[in-house]
């Protein structure tokens, strides 16, 4: 697993407005992150673009083009894979896309 991949996972439990049940997800963490730790830091893609979240919300472009809909920056969460019934997708994002997740990232946490 290495950042841009997409997943399919169970979001629960969650608290207020977090999303729940099981959804489709991107990885966010690099790969040797992945291995070391028995935990990836995932965010969750809804098919809701919601405006009112400027640059938090950015459009899914994959690989294979079965993925669509928006990643949420707002909702970035670290999960155990294996407790959340995790299951890797053919798809990954673009290129493209990665580098927006990143520049968001870089945003998000003032690196």
């Amino acid at each position: 697993m290495k950042m841009g991949d997409i997943v399919h996972l169970n979001w629960s439990p969650q608290a207020g407005n977090e999303m729940a049940q099981n959804h489709f997800g991107v990885i966010l963490s690099v790969e040797k992150f992945n291995k070391l730790i028995p935990r990836i830091v995932v965010a969750p893609i809804t098919s809701k673009e919601h405006p009112e979240f400027g640059g938090l919300r950015i459009p899914v472009q994959t690989n294979n083009i079965s993925t669509s809909g928006y990643i949420c920056m707002d909702h970035i969460r670290t999960i155990d894979p294996l407790k959340r019934n995790l299951q890797q997708q053919n798809d990954s994002l673009t290129p493209q896309t990665i580098s927006l997740v990143k520049s968001c990232l870089k945003k998000i946490f003032g690196f």
